[in-house]
C-alpha cells in the first residue's frame, strides 16, 4: 500500500512556507505522494474553506521544483472548469518538468454556485467531464490529434510536449457514488473517493462485479482520501466514520482493513491543532505505524 499527504493549498495553513515544509518532510519521510485540492472561487455560502485557495497545478509546479521523486496528485481537479486543451498542455508540461510524477485526479464537481460564477453548465457536468477525458487522452497519445465532440472539435494541430508517462499520466476519478465508480472503470486508471469506511468500499466495489475483473487484470488503483489524527493515550469517543482518528494500534488495524477492502493508496488529510502537529503526525506514522503494518507488501 502507498501513502500520500494532502497539502494545505487552502485553509489555515495555506502559506508558501507551510506547503513547502510539508512537501519536503513528506518526501524525506518516505511518503509516496503529495496532493492538492481545487476550487477557483468560493461562494459566500461556503466559507469553511477559508479565504485563500491556491490554484492546484501552479502549487504542484512550485512543489515539483522543490522535490525529487515524490508523486504529485490532484484531489481532484474539477474537470468542467477548465479548457481541456489548455489543461492537457499544463499537465503534460508538469509531467515532463517533474520527471513523470503526475497523477491526475479529476471530478465532475458539486458546488453549483461556483459553476454559475464560471459560466459552466452545472447540469451537464457529467457529460462534459467524460468528453474532456477523451480530449486529454487524444492530445497526449496521438502524434496527429483530432477530435469531434459536443463541446470541442479540433484537427490539423500539433501538441507537444507529450507526457513522460505512457500512454499518459494515470487518471483517477474522484467521487463516492456509483456513477463515479462506473466512470473510473470505463475512462480511468483508478477510483479516488473521500471519507468512506472499509465496509463502504467493499459494498460499492461489490455492486459492480466488472470492477473486480479490471483490478485483477490491470493496474487499476483504489485510492482513498481520509482524515488522520493520532491519539497517543486513546480517544474519548470512538467514531466508526473516522477509523484513522484513533490510537496507533487501532489506526494500524483500520489501515489493514482498508487494504483488505481493496484500497492500495491512502491519502491522509492530517488533522491537528497546530502546524507542528501535522509534521509530528507524519513523523510518527512513518516510524511507529507504517513499518509494522501487516499488508504483505514490501516498502
Amino acid at each position: 500500500m502507498r501513502f500520500g499527504i494532502a497539502l494545505p493549498n487552502f485553509g489555515k495553513y495555506a502559506q508558501k512556507e507551510s506547503i513547502l515544509a510539508i512537501a519536503k518532510s513528506a518526501e524525506d519521510l518516505g511518503f509516496d505522494s503529495l496532493w492538492v485540492s481545487d476550487h477557483i472561487v468560493i461562494p459566500e455560502s461556503h466559507k469553511g474553506f477559508g479565504d485563500v485557495f491556491y490554484e492546484p497545478l501552479t502549487t504542484l509546479s512550485f512543489v515539483a521544483a522543490k522535490t525529487r521523486v515524490i508523486q504529485l496528485g490532484t484531489s481532484v481537479i474539477i474537470l468542467p472548469y477548465r479548457n481541456p486543451i489548455v489543461l492537457a498542455k499544463m499537465i503534460s508540461t508538469l509531467d515532463v518538468l517533474s520527471g513523470g510524477r503526475v497523477i491526475l485526479g479529476v471530478g465532475v464537481g458539486w458546488l453549483k454556485e461556483e459553476f454559475d460564477a464560471l459560466r459552466v453548465c452545472y447540469e451537464e457536468r457529467g457529460s462534459i467531464t467524460d468528453e474532456y477525458i477523451y480530449v486529454l487522452k487524444n492530445l497526449w497519445s496521438n502524434e496527429e490529434p483530432g477530435y469531434r465532440g459536443k463541446y470541442y472539435n479540433f484537427s490539423n494541430i500539433k501538441f507537444f510536449p507529450k507526457p513522460i508517462q505512457k500512454p499518459h499520466p494515470p487518471i483517477w476519478i474522484g467521487g463516492n457514488g456509483l456513477a463515479a465508480l462506473r466512470r473510473a472503470i470505463t475512462l480511468g486508471n483508478g477510483w479516488h473517493p473521500v471519507g468512506l469506511t472499509p465496509s463502504e468500499i467493499e459494498e460499492k466495489t461489490g455492486a459492480l462485479g466488472e470492477l473486480q475483473t479490471k483490478i485483477r487484470s490491470s493496474n487499476f488503483v483504489i485510492s482513498l482520501r481520509k482524515n488522520l489524527q493520532i491519539y497517543k493515550s486513546g480517544k474519548k469517543k470512538p467514531d466508526v466514520r473516522e477509523p484513522l482518528r484513533d490510537t496507533p494500534e487501532m489506526i494500524a488495524r483500520s489501515i489493514e482493513k482498508y487494504y483488505e477492502s481493496g484500497v492500495s493508496h491512502l491519502v491522509f488529510q492530517i488533522l491537528g491543532g497546530e502546524f507542528k502537529d501535522i509534521i509530528h503526525t507524519m513523523e510518527f506514522f512513518s516510524t511507529d505505524i507504517r513499518p509494522y503494518l501487516k499488508l504483505g507488501l514490501q516498502y
